[in-house]
């Protein structure tokens, strides 16, 4: 299995950086085929070094045929208006991205109005507009925009963020700014997103009216992953302190809401608490917006529903695999576009393989510390996420925190009981404001608590060093050096 899904993700990565034609996907094939017919006419040590080499061929072939027809290789069919000022028609299919000062949309256009005629189209923009008026999803619009491509976003230390990149990756070609629009109709999106949509906005409206901000920006984050409305100033501080994670909606928060849902369907019938549970999972993942980190924990934790619903061996390295294979499958831009889907891979990688060599170092450092305080675990965790995903984050961002180990360790802890309230918070000011405010206490104060370590670890002048931009090339020379490391540490410990 490990053999296939590394050359899978290896196929997709060759493809996503070096143009792929359909000759060259056949000539692939042929040839893993032919390999492993060959391991007929070699000696019997042999066979097994031929029949590994022919898999991860294979699933080299099949990750650059899967590449190959993304939509990394398509071309837009509205290269010709660009620069252009048009009219057109379409519908908002994703949940609108409010910021401080814009809001930004997903619109799929569905037709362009021309001078003499209207040509019917299938294609997906990102428009900024105001915030008021507000638009919802599944609205569907007339709209005046003036196409124009992504730029990338270099920052002042010379870093490069490929923009351009993680639109493809959304299937979005161009933007639009300063766009004018008006509501034609509404209801025209899922009938489920739609649903989900307006249980979190009465949601996030719900935990606005009973805590003050940033508490309530931050709740709004743990439990749902949105960060924006939380200014630049805050985010700027979970940046130096390492501790952004906890705003995404990762796989620390789903495995919490996950815990919760299925305790919550103890007293259900057992084949009926599973599927309910997996279907609640389900629900909760594309409320929050569906973002890769989430689907990827996600897909983790209903293979280890199944397993024990089938009580079968639950390895967690084969669920990661088979996550990062069911995702790429879906949309292999990912692999190399996506950084939140980097980072989360990283991370993940960081607590299934890395984790278990830190516990043994720092355990009888722990030794007067309670276990059922689970610091032993946060800090090994912490520590081993750090080791695997600080190169990555100090090659996008430059900053390198020295307190996100204390930090992390001071807050991780009371994350879950945090959520607890947050949601009784929200769930009762859904039914009455005032009796809300009795969860939303306990809240406030947890709150309070982790945004006070935060900015106390932030404004320590020590707590971050700027590093200078560095190659690519430089990175995965790091990451060669980490990962061949744990694999000879592996060998020894065996």
């Amino acid at each position: 299995m490990l053999p296939s899904i590394f050359g899978f993700i290896s196929g997709i990565a060759v493809g996503s950086f070096f143009p792929i034609n359909f000759g060259f996907f056949i000539s692939c094939i042929f040839l893993s085929v032919l390999l492993y017919f060959y391991k007929y006419f070699v000696e019997e040590n042999q066979k097994e070094k031929i029949i590994l080499c022919s898999i991860v061929l294979l699933g080299l072939s099949l990750g650059m045929g899967r590449i190959l027809i993304s939509d990394l290789y398509k071309n837009s069919h509205l290269n010709q208006f660009v620069g252009q000022k048009i009219s057109a028609e379409g519908i908002i299919v994703a949940e609108p991205d409010v910021r401080e000062k814009n809001t930004k949309l997903t619109i799929k256009l569905t037709s362009l109005v021309l001078a003499s005629s209207t040509l019917n189209i299938k294609e997906k923009v990102l428009v900024t507009t105001s915030i008021y008026p507000e638009f919802y999803y599944g609205d569907r619009v007339k709209l005046n925009i003036t196409l124009k491509e992504p730029e990338n976003i270099e920052s002042e230390d010379g870093r490069v963020f490929d923009y351009k990149g993680y639109l493809r990756a959304r299937g979005i070609w161009y933007t639009s700014s300063f766009t004018s629009m008006k509501l034609i109709s509404s209801g025209h999106g899922s009938l489920i997103k739609t649903g989900l949509f307006k249980i979190k906005h009465a949601f996030t409206n719900a935990l606005n009216n009973a805590l003050p901000e940033p508490e309530s920006s931050l709740m709004a984050g743990l439990l749902l992953g949105s960060k924006q409305s939380l200014g630049k100033e805050l985010l700027s501080e979970f940046q130096r302190t390492g501790t952004s994670h906890i705003v995404v909606l990762s796989g620390y928060n789903i495995a919490i809401v996950a815990t919760s849902i299925m305790g919550f369907l103890k007293f259900l019938p057992k084949n009926f608490g599973f599927g309910a549970g997996a279907i609640g999972i389900i629900l909760f993942t594309i409320l929050s917006g569906g973002g890769a980190s989430a689907w990827r924990a996600a897909i983790m934790v209903l293979v280890a529903l199944f397993a024990q619903k089938t009580n079968r061996d639950y390895k967690v390295s084969r669920a990661f695999g088979l996550a990062i294979v069911l995702m790429l499958a879906n949309n292999p831009t990912l692999l190399v576009f996506d950084p939140s889907f980097q980072l989360s891979v990283l991370a993940t990688i960081g607590i299934i393989f890395v984790s278990p060599f830190v516990l043994p170092f720092i355990s009888p450092y722990l030794t007067k510390i309670p276990k059922r305080w689970e610091l032993h675990e946060i800090i090994s965790s912490t520590i081993a996420t750090q080791i695997v995903v600080l190169p990555y984050l100090i090659y996008n961002t430059g900053i390198l925190s020295l307190v996100s180990l204390p930090v992390n360790v001071l807050i991780l802890g009371t994350i879950p009981v945090t959520m607890l309230f947050g949601f009784l918070t929200g769930a009762v000011g859904l039914v009455s404001l005032y009796l809300s405010f009795i969860p939303a206490l306990f809240a406030y104060v947890l709150l309070w608590y982790q945004l006070t370590v935060i900015h106390l670890g932030a404004s320590l002048s020590f707590g971050a060093i700027s590093l200078p931009a560095f190659s690519s090339i430089f990175l995965v020379f790091v990451y060669g050096v980490i990962f061949s490391g744990l694999y000879f540490l592996k060998k020894e410990k065996v």
